[in-house]
């Protein structure tokens, strides 16, 4: 009996809790063994037939009075109250055997798990390291403690390491035991088990990447799953919810976007994009993924209903501000101003942009604009955000590490106009038969260089408001307060109230708005908050005006919606809230960040592939030069530094080519997969003194896929 007993432990620890119930089911039509029982009631309280559970486990305790329980069958009942969610009992019963056998790993092990099952995050991290201390073999317990050091990242109520750089290296200290345990002892796992604990190992590892922005090797990671469909899928879903999470909306929307070109006919995708969509208060973008989501489905009438409640607002984040001022100046600008090589069919489009912080009156110039029917609008679109974070993937699959702004100078024309048209289809899709289309994303302030350059038609139109109002609006204080913590400079009071939050967001936001006037003045139309709600027919005939198309014929009852938005006299009470509004001017006061002088423009756009196109030619002199003049602007440049070493292996010149693929694969790791293969060849013939009798093997179609 103790062998059968052994085998279904072993079924209980890898979780196979419907083949445990049938085989402890036969067990016991042959003997009523007490410890089977125990297992039995594990089972059911295991698949959720709980009152089974507690009415076996009743008659077991009932016999324990004239016969104690064993300390494995002690073990087992702390195990089902445990299942059956009953932590105290379970610690209790954990706690007489601990006393007994204080290094038993299981136990503690056991009893850290109720810990974090009551919210002691402290306690349970205790545990689990006294647990592997006695038994270090066990993957589950160090997932477990990467997973509460990752949860203790966003959750400082009960910290569990001093500093976040610590607690990240322990947590890939931690992974990495886990993946060497797994590997030693995977063949002790069922094959479902072990898929799981593949599962959870893999999604440490993505959390871990996202907390360090370390998006190029998680993408890699994820590409090389891209063969196992489900397994991608669900590795994808997980690492755009980490972004989501993290503050990285754009980035997980982009992932997505990215996964389902991969698998065009994935709805999962498409459904959380619609997620994410509804979150942001972005309805028609939520609409829009969730029709694409529909086409997809097999079932139609299994419509999936999305929740289409208003979410918590995105703040826009500045930090790339100074960057992309200097970016974006009056002579790079030139570059993508020909009138001449631009689409003749996109001149007929004119998107129109509304800028301005939220609450400042972007919605009812939206709705005074919507009184024509010549205008339709977008809503709140992630189209520019999205389509940058599109250009940072790209750059990080050729083994970049620029992103935008700086790498906007390898765009050429035909980009633009392929953004352009890309651009154009989801406006028809979305907005058909219109000639005005609007798009309010407050993130579009960082954009408008790369608006102007993709659209040059596009008109902005910039929405202010009073600084006090906003800094006194219970409505701009509900969207910014949870936002304090992400844009804490110091531990001081100050910079975690609503109106200095306020004041930087419109002290940025004023910067970039005079550099963008200062390139395309004509384009943007300024306009108060104060003035659309009191002398709103002087306004839309401006407007209207601005945008070449003519008054509507009902402007009148646009207006009258609009004025009843229109401020009460607050000239009394701003002495009332002196605090807040010191607070507010103190912010505003301050500089921002002055255009940075390290910006490097390439000559030309399209080096790289001219490079390529060079190297496919067996044209080597020419790509060499492409590539050298690349390295002389960007000294640490990956991509050219691997096709610099590419050309070098092929003309026999092994030393140097050597020298440059181990440089480009130190400066992008992700790549390492993809390019180490040539490199160790290269190693092996220059080792063997053979590399004046052997060809170099072809490489074009590699180069291909890091080039394009």
């Amino acid at each position: 009996m103790d062998s059968k007993l052994a085998l279904l432990r072993e079924m209980a620890e890898q979780q196979e809790y419907l083949a445990l119930q049938q085989a402890c089911r036969e067990q016991l039509m042959q003997s009523d063994f007490r410890p089977v029982q125990i297992l039995f009631a594990l089972s059911c309280a295991h698949l959720n037939e709980l009152e089974t559970a507690q009415s076996i486990l009743s008659r077991v305790l009932g016999t324990a009075v004239s016969e104690p329980l064993s300390l494995p069958e002690q073990q087992d009942v702390s195990a089902v109250y445990i299942a059956m969610s009953d932590y105290c009992t379970a610690e209790l019963s954990l706690d007489r055997l601990l006393q007994q056998d204080p290094s038993n790993a299981l136990n503690l092990a056991r009893k850290a798990y109720c810990r974090l099952m009551q919210n002691d995050s402290r306690g349970a991290y205790q545990l689990y390291t006294r647990s592997i201390e006695h038994d270090s073999s066990k993957v589950e317990i160090w997932l477990n403690l990467c997973l509460l050091l990752l949860a203790n990242q966003s959750d400082n109520s009960e910290l569990l390491c001093s500093d976040v750089t610590d607690s990240l290296y322990l947590v890939w200290s931690h992974l990495a035991q886990a993946e060497a345990q797994f590997t030693e002892f995977q063949d002790i796992y069922t094959a479902q088990r072990r898929e799981s604990l593949i599962r959870q190992l893999g999604s440490v590892r993505l959390e871990c990447w996202v907390l360090e922005s370390k998006f190029a090797e998680a993408e890699a990671w994820l590409n090389a799953c891209l063969g196992e469909s489900d397994y991608y899928r669900d590795n994808v879903l997980f690492y755009a919810e980490c972004l989501f999470l993290h503050g990285k909306q754009f980035v997980a929307e982009a992932a997505l976007l990215n996964a389902a070109k991969q698998y065009p006919d994935q709805a999962e995708f498409y459904r959380q994009l619609a997620i994410f969509a509804y979150e942001q208060n972005r309805m028609l973008d939520g609409q829009y993924y969730q029709t694409q989501y529909d086409a997809r489905i097999l079932n139609h009438n299994e419509r999936w209903v999305f929740e289409q409640g208003v979410g918590v607002l995105p703040v826009v984040d500045f930090k790339d501000s100074a960057r992309i001022r200097a970016r974006f100046n009056r002579d790079f600008i030139s570059r993508f101003t020909s009138v001449e090589s631009q689409d003749e069919s996109l001149n007929a489009l004119q998107p129109v942009f509304i800028i301005g912080v939220p609450f400042s009156g972007l919605s009812l110039v939206e709705q005074l604009l919507l009184s024509s029917e010549q205008v339709a609008s977008l809503g709140i679109s992630s189209h520019f955000p999205v389509l940058v974070e599109g250009l940072n993937l790209q750059h990080r699959k050729k083994g970049s590490n620029r992103s935008y702004p700086d790498s906007v100078d390898t765009l050429s024309l035909q980009h633009l106009a392929e953004m352009a048209q890309g651009l154009q289809s989801l406006y028809d899709r979305k907005a058909p038969n219109a000639f005005v289309v609007i798009d309010k994303c407050a993130h579009n302030i960082c954009h408008i260089g790369l608006i102007k350059s993709v659209f040059p038609n596009a008109k902005i139109i910039s929405v202010r408001r009073d600084p006090r109002a906003l800094a006194l609006s219970s409505r701009v204080a509900q969207w910014l307060k949870p936002h304090l913590s992400q844009f804490m400079t110091s531990y001081d009071s100050e910079s975690t109230t609503v109106p200095y939050l306020l004041g930087q967001q419109l002290v940025q936001y004023n910067t970039l708005l005079a550099h963008w006037k200062s390139l395309f003045a004509e384009s943007i139309f300024e306009i108060s908050f104060e003035e659309l709600t009191s002398k709103g027919n002087i306004v839309a005939s401006r407007l209207f005006d601005f945008l070449d198309v003519p008054v509507p014929k009902n402007i009148e009852q646009a207006v009258t919606w609009v004025a009843q938005y229109a401020p009460d006299d607050a000239s009394i009470k701003w002495s009332t809230y002196k605090q807040e509004l010191s607070l507010l001017l103190r912010a505003m006061s301050k500089k921002s960040l002055a255009p940075v002088h390290d910006m490097v423009t390439l000559p030309e756009p399209n080096m790289l592939s001219n490079a390529y196109e060079y190297y496919q030619q067996a044209a080597y002199q020419e790509a060499e030069y492409q590539c050298k003049v690349i390295l002389h602007h960007l000294p640490d440049f990956a991509p050219a530094l691997y096709l610099l070493g590419e050309i070098y292996l092929r003309n026999d010149l092994l030393a140097m080519g050597v020298e440059y693929l181990n440089k480009a694969i130190d400066l992008a790791p992700w790549k390492r997969q993809q390019w180490q293969q040539n490199l160790t060849k290269a190693v092996q013939l220059l080792a063997s003194q053979e590399s004046s009798s052997k060809q170099f093997p072809s490489t074009h179609s590699q180069c291909d896929m890091e080039a394009k």
